[in-house]
């Protein structure tokens, strides 16, 4: 079956516009009509619904923490602590330095829009001279959007380097979901490039042999026996950014047929040009998309 004609199937969209769609398939729900609303949960959380799907966002980090929809309290794998759910992160060094991960997690939270229409809310982090060698130098502003009537949110972040700030390396940006594991197996990236995945459990000790390079592991003892043999590489769902135009996930089971997927409207944003290999999918990851520069599928 071929990405178009999943697609075509009745579905709702949610939307991350870091140039970056996030869209989920799904069956008949309810709440067309609501507004958006903006809900508190305590001092830590904020919640984002629409009547279609409700979003919790770590409030001042900006981590998505839960993604709820048609009666699934979460799409994202609970199992994981909240900041390694979904989440923004960046690779960076100074030169000549070593490459430091960072989560991009914001330190002020303010509301950008607040109406019956559309829900705008912001995490943002602003650099101090105190920091240089240590945090990043940009001022960092992370955008969650929620429409009416939309099955989805849009997400988009906004890094700002002020002339004579340090210079640095910026080699990889992302926006990763990492999805519940017992629920979405079946990984679709291209029409050619599909198939139903082992679990992250499977690439444990024990279970998998290590090969040349760390992505990469042989399959020895998995939890289901028909993934023994097989390698598994995250770099085998590479794609160029001309061809990234949709990937993702899809549930499999008894239950609704349910997909998260990230659609991407332009690669204009990227650097490294059309050829440039910029995203990658895996047991591991589940589904990871790398937004602007990436370095490790080749020369920046």
């Amino acid at each position: 079956m071929s990405i178009v004609e999943m697609m075509a199937k009745p579905m709702f969209w949610v939307s991350c516009i870091c140039w970056v769609l996030l869209l989920m398939v799904m069956t008949l729900v309810a709440g067309e009509g609501v507004g958006v609303q903006l809900h508190y949960r305590g001092q830590h959380y904020v919640i984002i619904d629409n009547g279609l799907v409700q979003v919790t966002l770590s409030v001042p980090e900006g981590m998505v923490t839960g993604v709820k929809y048609n009666g699934i309290d979460n799409l994202l794998e609970t199992e994981n602590t909240e900041i390694n759910r979904g989440y923004y992160d960046l690779y960076w060094n100074t030169p000549g330095g070593s490459g430091i991960l960072d989560k991009m997690k914001g330190t002020n939270f303010k509301v950008i829009v607040q109406n019956e229409t559309q829900v705008e809310v912001s995490f943002t982090r602003t650099w101090k001279s105190f920091q240089q060698g240590h945090v990043v130098p940009l001022n960092i502003d992370k955008r969650f959007v929620m429409l009416q009537g939309s099955h989805g949110f849009y997400t988009y972040s906004i890094l700002e380097h002020l002339q004579g700030w340090p210079d640095f390396n910026l080699n990889q940006t992302r926006i990763v979901f990492k999805l519940n594991k017992q629920m979405f197996r079946y990984m679709a990236i291209s029409d050619t490039r599909q198939r139903r995945m082992p679990l992250p459990d499977d690439r444990s000790t024990g279970r998998a042999q290590a090969l040349a390079f760390p992505e990469a592991v042989l399959l020895t003892d998995p939890v289901e026996p028909e993934f023994k043999g097989q390698v598994d590489d995250k770099y085998q769902y590479s794609c160029t950014n001309e061809e990234i135009k949709v990937h993702g996930w899809v549930s499999t089971g008894s239950g609704p047929s349910l997909g998260f997927w990230q659609i991407t409207p332009s690669f204009e944003f990227r650097s490294g040009g059309p050829l440039k290999a910029g995203t990658h999918l895996s047991c591991w990851s589940y589904l990871s998309f790398c937004v602007l520069q990436c370095s490790l599928h080749g020369p920046k």
